[in-house]
Parts: C-alpha cells; sequence; structure tokens
C-alpha cells in the first residue's frame, strides 16, 4: 500500500532565492510521517507512549528539481528495511508528477527506561509490513 499526503509550500519555508530551503523539507517529512502514522489507526499513539521513543537515527536526502513558495509537493511514503528493532521510511516528493526530492529515515524504537533499544510493538510491525515496498 502507497501511503500519499500534500503540502503546500509557504514563504517562510523558502530561502532569498523563493526556493524551498533544503532543511524544510526534512520538517515536511515529518509531518507526512505522523499523517502516516495516524493513517494507520493505530491504538497507541506513539508520539506520546510513556514506555517507547520512535527517533530518527539517520536521515539522508536527494535533491532533484527545484520547489517555489506556493507550490503543492505531493510525499509518497513506503516502507524500507525492517529491522528486529529499526525501520527506515523513504519518501517521494513530487511536484506536478515530477521528483523533486527523496528522503530516506530510519527511526529505531528505544525504551524510554534506559534510551535501549527495543522490539518494534507487535501492532506497528504489522502495519509497517502492509506498507513495505
Amino acid at each position: 500500500m502507497l501511503f500519499s499526503t500534500n503540502y503546500q509550500v509557504t514563504f517562510s519555508e523558502t530561502d532569498p532565492g523563493g526556493i524551498l530551503f533544503f532543511a524544510e523539507f526534512f520538517k515536511i517529512a515529518h509531518i507526512s510521517y505522523e499523517r502516516f502514522l495516524q493513517s494507520m489507526n493505530l491504538k497507541q499513539n506513539y508520539f506520546q507512549d510513556n514506555e517507547i521513543a520512535l527517533p530518527i537515527v539517520h536521515s539522508s536526502a536527494d535533491f532533484k528539481s527545484p520547489v517555489e513558495f506556493l507550490d503543492t509537493l505531493s510525499c509518497e511514503i513506503t516502507v524500507g528495511k525492517i529491522s528486529e528493532s529499526t525501520f527506515e521510511l523513504l519518501h517521494t516528493f513530487r511536484k506536478s508528477n515530477e521528483i523533486a526530492a527523496n528522503i530516506k529515515t530510519v527511526h529505531t524504537v528505544i525504551s524510554k527506561k534506559n534510551f535501549k533499544k527495543t522490539k518494534i510493538p507487535n501492532e506497528l510491525l504489522l502495519k509497517l509490513k502492509e506498507n513495505q515496498h
């Protein structure tokens, strides 16, 4: 299953040249990630969980074409590799069907008690596998 959400670029997100500032892609990727998790209708809200957290431990980006103020981006998210305690999300940003950027984020499930890796909760794991490419 492919998850997709739209985002319109605001003026404050652009650089002096009127182009979306590169770091803003990561902010938009995180907004899309939040929407992705919400779309799964999980019983647990992992952003407010008292026992575990899902920090991003790695991110990378490839920028393909400029994005300007008021452009509407489509962000498609698919799940890449999954291990016992980590999962990879692949974000493809499109502007009018042209790829503007590809972002990869790697998330690790940790215990809030000791900040050590722990297993991906079963409910989340099943939903991630449903969205794996």
